[in-house]
């Protein structure tokens, strides 16, 4: 009877320390959500991965329309303003920087074939309403 409390005492402690860990665990998990969502490259990090969905679900008018002067701004004074030399150097601003690098890479990989199908449909109607043109009398 002995060894049976031995082995329940055991099991519960082995639980608790289980569930402290869990609890550890999702405590640094969430300290790490706020350090990303306070970085100052967070913003940009989301204007980025939203122009990648953009792209995949074809909610815009035209590759080209993505690629403006605002979001090359924007990712110019994102990249390099509010970050000094010294904070540039932590592992989170170095992944943010190469996240948001890595999307922006992502973005314009999945522009591409979209834009030449665009300069082809679109070739391909000239010629077609020049024929149209050119056979009506």
């Amino acid at each position: 009877m002995e060894v049976k409390k031995d082995e329940n005492s055991f099991l519960e402690n082995m639980k608790e320390e289980i569930n402290q860990n869990i609890k550890e665990e999702e405590a640094e998990e969430e300290i790490l959500k706020k350090r990303i969502s306070s970085h100052p490259l967070y913003g940009l990090l989301l204007h980025s991965h939203l122009n990648c969905l953009k792209v995949c679900s074809g909610d815009f008018d035209s590759p080209e329309i993505m690629n403006t002067a605002d979001d090359l701004s924007l990712t110019k004074l994102s990249l390099h303003s509010d970050i000094s030399p010294e904070a540039s150097s932590s592992e989170l601003d170095q992944f943010m920087e190469a996240y948001c690098s890595s999307l922006r890479e992502l973005k314009e990989a999945m522009e591409k074939p979209l834009m030449e199908t665009h300069r082809f449909v679109d070739a391909v109607y000239n010629q077609l309403n020049d024929i149209v043109m050119s056979s009506s009398p």
